[in-house]
């Protein structure tokens, strides 16, 4: 049987025809890209198109919708049309994409109605950290920049958000009993009042703004609570690289076939290696702080490196495929970092990828000269 479609709105010309309102806090513009600092390896002349491709960067804004319908890992309905708005970075190919039986589910789902006001925080990608650290808590300087108190607001959230960001949220403020949790796959809740905060990463390039939400997440951590200050701090300056974890939940079939020749280069050059999901988020927290150079494999953990001390050195392994994107030097340059990639070739169909030992002693070698090392 052939799947029927969800009609589909543009988000803010709903509201702006008086479903809601429109906060905008950043205006969108276009903006220069800034090349890499570093871009070594099997670089293509279509990657390099795709580095400088998107030449706009969006605005942020709050949007207040009334009645809204929520579901999956943040699906917005509005009268039962599907809500597009590429400040959240969704377009019309999302639900053909990720849910594609959506329309078919939609009559079985358990309906329930919230009262009072709820913020829609986490949305595609709410398993994986990298999404957290770039897409979701960002958010919350958004809220605060728009007035309100982020420890006085409820926050819906799919009922198998990780841990980790649990316990982040719990960090900055915000208990466990201002969280409000669903089943994704079976739930469908009206939402009389959403506040919906835009995203501050637009694909592969981010708001002027993360730098100033990386402050006040950083604000909040350091406030009177002292939360982060009572971790062991390793001393500053240090060369870290980062060893990519494997998260099965994420279903990434990304896998780097040289990371022993990597990490073993890095350890020769005075790099520690570690794992960051082995320690508890202000450990995390204080050990980006305390890195001078940030080296890994593009993806969540090397995200982080928005937490690193402005004027940080930041170098990214990954593939040449097109897919992946740029977001990591989007980042870094951000918030003030010199950033790099060195490059393998295309990922083979298992997701595979190799790096020749001389482009990552070229990339090391970098390092030393910019650095002083």
């Amino acid at each position: 049987m052939e799947e029927r479609a969800i009609e589909s709105c543009d988000l803010r010309e709903v509201l702006a025809a008086g479903r809601g309102a429109i906060t905008d806090l950043s205006l969108s513009c276009r903006a220069r890209v800034r090349p890499p600092d570093l871009m070594i390896g099997e670089v293509t002349p279509a990657l390099l198109r795709a580095y400088f491709d998107q030449s706009v960067v969006l605005g942020a804004s709050l949007f207040r919708v009334r009645d809204a319908e929520v579901t999956a890992e943040g699906v917005i309905l509005i009268d039962g049309r599907f809500a597009l708005c590429n400040q959240l970075n969704v377009d019309p190919t999302y639900i053909d994409r990720y849910h594609a039986d959506l329309a078919r589910r939609l009559p079985g789902l358990h309906r329930e109605t919230i009262e009072g006001e709820v913020v829609l925080l986490a949305g595609m990608g709410h398993l994986v950290y990298g999404h957290w650290i770039a897409d979701f808590l960002p958010k919350l300087y958004l809220l605060h920049r728009a007035g309100y108190r982020i420890e006085r607001l409820r926050y819906l959230l799919p009922a198998d958000t990780p841990d980790f960001a649990r316990a982040w949220l719990r960090l900055l403020g915000i208990g466990d009993g201002q969280l409000r949790f669903y089943r994704r796959q079976d739930d469908l809740l009206t939402c009389r009042s959403l506040l919906v905060p835009s995203a501050l990463r637009f694909v592969g390039r981010v708001s002027p703004l993360l730098r100033e939400a990386r402050d006040f997440l950083l604000r909040r951590l350091d406030g009177p609570r002292g939360i982060w200050r009572r971790a062991a701090k390793p001393a500053a300056g240090k060369r870290i690289l980062v060893s990519r974890s494997e998260n099965g939940a994420t279903l990434n079939p990304r896998r780097f076939r040289d990371r022993e020749l990597f990490e073993t280069a890095a350890s020769a050059r005075g790099f520690a290696v570690v794992r960051p999901e082995d320690l508890d988020i202000p450990g995390q927290i204080a050990l980006f702080r305390s890195a001078a150079i940030l080296v890994g494999e593009y993806g969540s953990g090397l995200h982080a490196s928005l937490f690193c001390e402005p004027g940080a050195t930041v170098l990214s392994a990954r593939h040449n495929g097109l897919a992946l994107g740029f977001l990591q030097s989007a980042i870094d340059h951000a918030v003030g970092h010199a950033s790099g990639y060195l490059i393998g070739g295309a990922p083979a169909a298992d997701g595979s990828f190799g790096i020749g030992r001389e482009e990552i002693d070229m990339a090391f070698d970098w390092l030393d000269w910019t650095t002083g090392g």
